[in-house]
């Protein structure tokens, strides 16, 4: 049976979409993003005028959701809290990329591509329906 890390890396690689909340003013928002992981540690692609990126200048903490698919109650995903940093680094914009965001940007070049990279503080596996949830040792 996986631990607890495992799971919640399987989980994060399996699922490249997800829930990001920031805090604006003192009331969270949130918002779909398309994340990327390494080990445990998350990047998504935004553009520098975002409000998300006023949020994050504002307040670093998030709250991230992945795994959770509607219509799958059945299902186990992962709860992050994070603390943002920011990198316009070339080479992590290109491990960030993905298709949707060759809609979204002229090219991967574009002056206001920034990437978050979302470093966990705790990670929660949610298990399925009748589980207990599981901390992941950070």
């Amino acid at each position: 049976m996986a631990n607890s890390k495992e799971k919640a890396l399987k989980i994060m690689d399996k699922n490249d979409t997800g829930i990001l909340a920031t805090i604006s003013g003192n009331k969270p928002v949130a918002r779909y993003m398309s994340f990327h992981s390494e080990d445990l540690t998350l990047y998504t692609v935004t553009d520098k005028r975002t409000e998300k990126v006023e949020d994050i200048e504002q307040n670093p903490n998030v709250f991230v959701l992945l795994g959770h698919e509607e219509g799958l109650i059945n299902k186990d995903y992962v709860e992050i809290e994070g603390v943002v940093s920011t990198t316009e680094n070339q080479e992590v914009i290109e491990k960030s990329w993905n298709d949707y965001m060759d809609e979204r940007y002229e090219s991967k070049q574009d002056p206001n591509i920034l990437v978050l990279k979302i470093e966990p503080k705790k990670i929660t596996v949610k298990n399925k329906k009748g589980s207990e949830s599981e901390d992941v040792s950070l």
